[in-house]
């Protein structure tokens, strides 16, 4: 089954919101020690400007707009990549070198738009 990017957009806002959604009710402490980090960052972003952040991957979106840039800013780099790759790889692992090389990099690109240096 081939990817293509809108179904990618799809997709990875879903998983997302549902891994935001699953954060929020579930305790940290009740977590293997491995995924207590990811954890402390899922729980760091909102699903709303998880959703926001996702959109922004796929085409300029209103990430700016809707203050999620604090959230992005309050989560860390280190944890919205470490989240962007746990989804590349957990949760999404048909994906290509290719593919996921670009969304990491639109990772970063998140992080500097809301984050000026």
């Amino acid at each position: 089954m081939a990817f293509n990017i809108k179904s990618m957009a799809a997709a990875l806002s879903t998983i997302i919101t549902m891994t935001a959604f699953t954060s929020a009710s579930t305790s940290l402490a009740q977590s293997p020690e491995p995924d207590n980090y990811l954890n402390h960052c899922i729980a760091k972003i909102s699903s709303r400007c998880a959703m926001y952040a996702t959109a922004e991957m796929y085409h300029h979106g209103l990430l700016k707009q809707n203050g999620c840039c604090l959230e992005i800013y309050h989560m860390g780099q280190i944890c919205l990549n470490i989240v962007t790759r746990h989804v590349i790889e957990a949760l999404v692992p048909k994906l290509g070198a290719t593919q996921k090389q670009y969304f990491i990099d639109k990772a970063t690109q998140i992080w500097y738009l809301c984050v000026p240096v």
